[in-house]
Order: structure tokens, then C-alpha cells, then sequence
């Protein structure tokens, strides 16, 4: 497997610039969705294990959230000031906003 230079920001795996509005990430979306889904692919094309459109869907379930991609914009600057990489409460250090806990998730 060839490795890809993972991209910045969840702005450059949609490819739009960070004041995009809704419509324009939504659009990205769909269309890199529609090259990158594990099941649209055409079988003349490497095998894909469905990694990039994965990266694709959790970038736009960010972006597409108000609350969340504010709280991503906000993580952003921060990493710009701040070169250790502290960022908001509720964030990974990939970047990726979850409201999941391990709390929530275990099976009782």
C-alpha cells in the first residue's frame, strides 16, 4: 500500500476553502463520496478498503455540524498559535469532534 500524505485540515479533505458555506461542503462531499465510495468503485481501480471515503464522511459529519466545525475552527487557530497542539474540550488530536464516550458505548 502506498502511503498519501494525510491533508491539514478536515478544509483540505473536501477540498473548500475554510469560510465554505454549507451548500458548497455538501456539495464537495457528495461528489468525492461518489469517487471515493468503496462500492462505486469501478473494478478496473486498485482495491480500495474504504479508508479515504471514511476520511471524506468524517470530515463532512464535522464540517456540516454548526457546533462542531466552530469548535474545529477554534482548534485550528488555536494550533496555529500554539504549536504544542492543545486543543478544545471533545477533540481528538486528529481532529475529528466526537460526542461518543466510552461511558456511552459499553454494553451492560
Amino acid at each position: 500500500m502506498i502511503a498519501t500524505p494525510t491533508p491539514a485540515s478536515l478544509y483540505e479533505v473536501l477540498r473548500v476553502r475554510t469560510n465554505a458555506s454549507q451548500t458548497e461542503i455538501k456539495s464537495a462531499y457528495r461528489s468525492l463520496a461518489k469517487l471515493h465510495h468503496p462500492d462505486a468503485s469501478s473494478s478496473s481501480e486498485a482495491e480500495s478498503d474504504g479508508r479515504e471515503f471514511i476520511e471524506i464522511h468524517n470530515a463532512y459529519a464535522t464540517l456540516s455540524d454548526p457546533a462542531a466545525r466552530a469548535m474545529y475552527d477554534l482548534s485550528l487557530s488555536g494550533r496555529v498559535q500554539c504549536d504544542r497542539g492543545i486543543s478544545a474540550v471533545g477533540f481528538r488530536p486528529n481532529g475529528f469532534y466526537s460526542t461518543r464516550r466510552w461511558e456511552t458505548d459499553q454494553c451492560w
